[in-house]
């Protein structure tokens, strides 16, 4: 069932994820008409759930719109640092109500809002300039154009999610650089990446713990062996489908990144036994997907 949920105070200890408490709020905040919300001290809220969790159902919209986020013009959220949107059906002037309103917001979950264009996203980089956290995964109506504002504007981003965001390019992509405190990156899906990006990301962002390329068929070992020689924290690096790596970027990431845990060449067929056993050898705890 798609419905809105907002965590307002912190619960006794015995009704936390209840059926009790669940099915209380969902009486109360169904509905955008209802007059619970007039009644709610949201002074103290810290994370407000207007969107759906994980990825069931993931062609279904939440039932949240518009209509909802008014609920911000009428109420004072001065904690808020945490907003999930995710499937919901709003539009960028929704959006832009959320960037003028929420300035003080760390983490923003966008996750397949297919309505949000570039309109509303840059109002995001323009007003939400202490985002640690934002997932634009399946927004696939946003461009480099919106993506370069919140790059520009949000300089403390930990975690960007660009899955399957279709638009996205190298032109935007390399300004990733300049969120230096960047700890993971996902671009899975977006087949216009080239290295020409990811070698500027590696470059800027050496916290780098997580880098996901799935699927971007034109990253070679140039790119792989920069985020290597660069990123020397990192512990995940996903490279299903980049069919160009060969074992020379594959060796040099095993050689440099002693922290790694999980990489995954499935897809990446010029990779050799030769080279899976010698980054066994040099990583004996390194969970290694291969070819299926």
């Amino acid at each position: 069932m798609n419905e809105a949920k907002l965590i307002l105070f912190k619960a006794p200890k015995e009704w936390v994820d209840g059926d009790e408490v669940r099915m209380m709020f969902r009486a109360m905040l169904g509905t955008v008409e209802s007059r619970w919300k007039e009644r709610i001290d949201t002074s103290v809220v810290e994370t407000l759930m207007l969107g759906a969790k994980g990825y069931i159902d993931r062609d279904k919209t939440n039932v949240v719109t518009d209509e909802w986020l008014r609920f911000l013009e009428k109420k004072k959220f001065p904690k808020l640092n945490s907003l999930c949107l995710s499937r919901c059906n709003i539009s960028d002037t929704g959006l832009s109500e959320v960037a003028r309103r929420c300035s003080n917001l760390q983490l923003l979950n966008l996750f397949l809002c297919r309505s949000i264009t570039d309109i509303g996203l840059v109002e995001v980089g323009r007003g939400c300039l202490n985002l640690q956290t934002l997932n634009l995964a399946h927004c696939s109506n946003i461009t480099d154009a919106s993506l370069m504002a919140v790059t520009r504007g949000c300089l403390n981003l930990q975690t960007l999610n660009l899955e399957y965001c279709s638009n996205i390019t190298d032109a935007s992509v390399l300004e990733v650089r300049r969120c230096s405190n960047l700890q993971t990156l996902n671009l899975y899906g977006c087949i216009n990446i080239t290295d020409a990006s990811v070698l500027e990301v590696a470059r800027g962002c050496s916290n780098l713990q997580s880098l996901y390329l799935l699927g971007c068929r034109n990253i070679t070992d140039a790119s792989v062996m920069e985020v290597a020689r660069r990123c020397s924290n990192l512990q995940l690096l996903n490279l299903e489908g980049c069919s160009n790596i060969t074992d020379a970027s594959v060796m040099e990431v095993a050689r440099r990144c002693s922290k790694l845990q999980t990489l995954n060449l499935g897809g990446c067929w010029n990779i050799t036994a030769a080279c899976i056993n010698a980054l066994q050898q040099l990583h004996p705890q390194l969970a290694v997907e291969e070819d299926y």
